[in-house]
């Protein structure tokens, strides 16, 4: 495995000490020791968000998050698959594994402090014992460069990609590694990697499709012959 150096941002937020990488050229090198890539990351959410911002006030409640977490889940494959990355499933979360790293990527919607190196994020919805125990997996601590940390009960170690969008703070998102977990809440993470903080705009601000009546009214003249 390929040894990683960086500045990195590092402080105790709420339920320990955590890592925060938050400079894209720190981020780049960190994220190819786990087969991944910077830009593709950014587009997969990109990609995603854009599918959201297709939802109007006629879907059901909270139908675009359904949207956000099904789409990057897509993107994910679609970007990363093929020698490296698998596709998975594993208890019912869509995301992409690979089995070379015994690295897993699943997507969550997070809460407003995505991409905030200031605050400590969470999912925006409670989650069940599955996302529990592949907290309590990942708490070994690990750094690229050093033996990869045991996983779950199938060897994998699971990163989050969690990302937030409002028309305050615009698209926000990190890839970052729970390690701890309480009343179905990410209360810890170590690492994060900040991707999107909402400083870069985003493609669809909150424009949201609705049907519109026509403007003009035609009169057609309908004979029978």
């Amino acid at each position: 495995m390929s040894h990683f150096t960086a500045s990195i941002d590092s402080g105790k937020l709420g339920t320990g000490t955590v890592m925060i990488i938050t400079k894209r050229a720190d981020a780049i090198p960190f994220l190819a020791t786990l087969d991944l890539d910077y830009d593709g990351l950014v587009e997969v959410v990109r990609y995603a968000d854009r599918e959201r911002a297709l939802c109007t006030s006629n879907d059901p409640a909270g139908f675009e998050f359904v949207v956000m977490n099904a789409r990057a889940a897509r993107g994910l494959r679609e970007r990363f698959c093929g020698e490296l990355w698998k596709s998975d499933v594993t208890d019912n979360q869509a995301g992409i594994c690979n089995p070379y790293r015994n690295i897993r990527v699943i997507h969550c919607n997070f809460d407003k402090y995505a991409g905030d190196m200031h605050a400590m994020p969470s999912n925006l919805t409670e989650k069940g014992t599955a996302s529990r125990d592949k907290t309590r997996c990942n708490r070994t601590a690990w750094l690229p460069g050093l033996p990869m940390p045991e996983g779950d009960l199938s060897g994998y170690i699971t990163y989050v990609l969690g990302t937030h969008f409002d028309q305050e703070r615009g698209l926000r998102a990190e890839l970052s590694r729970p390690i701890a977990f309480s009343s179905g809440r990410y209360i810890g993470f170590k690492p994060r990697v900040v991707l999107l903080t909402g400083s870069e705009g985003s493609s669809t601000g909150d424009k949201r499709w609705s049907p519109e009546p026509p403007t003009d009214i035609i009169d057609i003249d309908i004979r029978r012959r």
